[in-house]
C-alpha cells in the first residue's frame, strides 16, 4: 500500500484518540505522514520541546509535519476562529505537497470541519481517495454553539459541509445518532457508517496516581475536557445542596470553562466539590476506580443529545457505576444496559435526587454493574474491530 496522509488538527502529545489509530497502523505496517499543528491543547501553551513554527520530524516511526499554531484561543473566541482558518489554509497547501505520493487521505475530525478543506484539496487537485472519521457533526455543532440556522451564512455553511462530505469516498461516524443527520449533505445512495471509539492505551495502562481523595462519604468524579457544553455547573450546584459528608464530588482535567466554574466554588462556599487538575492519561483509571460514580454530564441541546462521547468507553473500563446528566444516546445507553442512573441536565432537584440514589447504592449492584461494563467493552467497543474497519476503508 502507498502511504496514507492523516489530517488531524490534534495529535500526540495531545491525549487524541487519532494516536492509538496511528501507532497500530504504523505496527499493522502502514506508512504514515500526519499533517498536524504544534501542540497546544488544552492549556493554550506550546508544549516543552516544540517551538510554534513549521516543523517536520520523524516521530516513532511517523513523518509528522506539523504547522503553526494560533494561541489565546482560550481567551478570545476571535483567536479561536483564527486559529481554525489558519490551519485550514496551512494544511491545504501543506497536503498538495505531501500527499502526491499517497494513495489515501485520512481525516480525524474533532472540532471544526475547516481542517477537511485540505482532504477536499487532494481529491480535487490530486485525484486522491478520501476518509473521514467524524467525532463532531456539522452544521449541527456550529448551530448549537449559537450560530443561526437560518440566513445567508447558514446557507454558506451548509453547502461547505455538503462539499466536503460529498468529496469523502467513505464517511465514518463516531456516534451512530450521526448517521441520519448527515444523510442530507451525503451524494445520493450513500450513508455514513458508525464505527466506535474505543479506550485509549495510555488510559489502560493503569499506572497508580499521586492524587488523593480524602473525603467522607461516597466519592464522584469527573474526568476530561471542562468546557461548557459538559454543562458541569449544574452538577456542581446539584452537589452544594447535598451533605459533604454524603457526597464529595472530584473533577479531574482542565479546560475552557475551568476557571469560571472555580470562582463559583470558591464564592459560594461549596466544600464538597474539589478540582483537582491534571495528571497523565495512564494515571486517570486509577483515579476514577478510587472513587464510586463516576460522572458523565452533557448539555441539553439536539447536537449533545446524538453524542456518546470518548469518556463513556473510558468510565467503562474502570467499572464504576455512572451518573449519566445527559439526554440522547448517551443517557439512553447508561438506562438500557443498567450501568447507573440518568438525571435530567436541566432539572437541578433531579440531579440532587440521582447522587443521593447513587451514594445509597449496595454492593450486589455494583458488582453487577462492572459484569456488564466488561461485556459492552468486549462486544461493542474492542479496538480491534474498529481499527479494521477504519483500516479496510484505507
Amino acid at each position: 500500500m502507498r502511504p496514507v496522509v492523516v489530517i488531524s488538527e490534534r495529535y500526540s502529545p495531545e491525549r487524541f484518540l487519532i494516536n492509538d489509530l496511528v501507532k497500530e497502523w504504523n505496527r499493522r505496517g502502514v506508512r504514515l505522514s500526519v499533517l498536524t499543528q504544534v501542540p497546544s491543547y488544552p492549556r493554550d501553551e506550546i508544549y516543552p520541546g516544540f517551538e510554534n513554527r513549521r516543523e517536520e520530524r520523524c516521530e516513532n516511526g511517523t513523518r509528522v509535519v506539523r504547522v503553526p499554531t494560533v494561541l489565546g484561543y482560550r481567551r478570545s473566541v476571535r483567536r479561536k476562529i483564527l486559529g481554525y482558518v489558519s490551519f485550514m489554509l496551512r494544511s491545504s497547501l501543506e497536503v498538495l505537497r505531501i500527499a502526491r505520493g499517497a494513495s489515501s487521505v485520512f481525516v480525524y475530525h474533532t472540532g471544526p470541519l475547516t481542517q477537511a478543506l485540505a482532504a477536499v484539496f487532494a481529491k480535487l487537485l490530486l485525484g486522491k481517495r478520501v476518509i473521514i472519521w467524524t467525532q463532531d457533526v456539522w452544521p449541527d455543532a456550529v448551530f448549537a454553539y449559537g450560530f443561526r440556522d437560518r440566513g445567508a451564512a447558514a446557507t454558506v455553511l451548509k453547502m461547505f459541509v455538503r462539499l466536503v462530505y460529498r468529496c469523502c469516498d467513505e464517511v465514518l461516524v463516531s456516534s451512530p445518532g450521526f448517521v441520519k443527520r448527515l444523510e442530507p449533505y451525503l451524494c445520493a445512495g450513500k450513508t455514513a457508517r458508525y464505527v466506535p471509539q474505543w479506550v485509549p492505551d495510555e488510559f489502560q495502562l493503569v499506572q497508580p496516581t499521586s492524587l488523593r481523595f480524602d473525603a467522607p462519604g461516597k466519592k464522584f468524579i469527573f474526568s476530561g475536557n471542562i468546557g461548557k457544553m459538559q454543562n458541569l455547573e449544574n452538577v456542581i450546584r446539584a452537589f452544594a445542596r447535598v451533605d459533604p459528608g454524603l457526597a464529595t464530588f472530584f473533577i479531574l482535567g482542565d479546560g475552557s470553562d475551568r476557571a469560571r466554574l472555580e470562582t463559583l466554588v470558591r464564592r459560594d462556599g461549596i466544600a464538597n466539590v474539589i478540582f483537582l487538575g491534571t495528571v497523565r492519561q495512564s494515571e486517570v483509571c486509577d483515579a476514577i476506580r478510587q472513587c464510586d460514580v463516576a460522572v458523565l454530564p452533557l448539555a441539553a441541546n439536539p447536537l449533545v443529545a446524538l453524542t456518546v462521547p470518548a469518556k463513556f468507553q473510558a468510565y467503562l473500563s474502570a467499572g464504576r457505576p455512572i451518573m449519566a446528566v445527559a439526554d440522547g444516546e448517551t443517557g439512553r445507553l447508561v438506562v438500557e444496559e443498567h450501568l447507573g442512573r440518568r438525571a435530567d441536565p436541566d432539572d437541578i432537584d433531579d440531579i440532587v435526587s440521582v447522587i443521593r440514589s447513587l451514594a445509597s447504592m449496595g454492593d450486589g449492584e455494583r458488582e453487577a454493574i462492572s459484569a456488564r461494563t466488561r461485556r459492552l467493552l468486549s462486544e461493542c467497543y474492542s479496538k480491534d474491530a474498529a481499527i479494521d474497519m477504519l483500516t479496510n476503508c484505507l
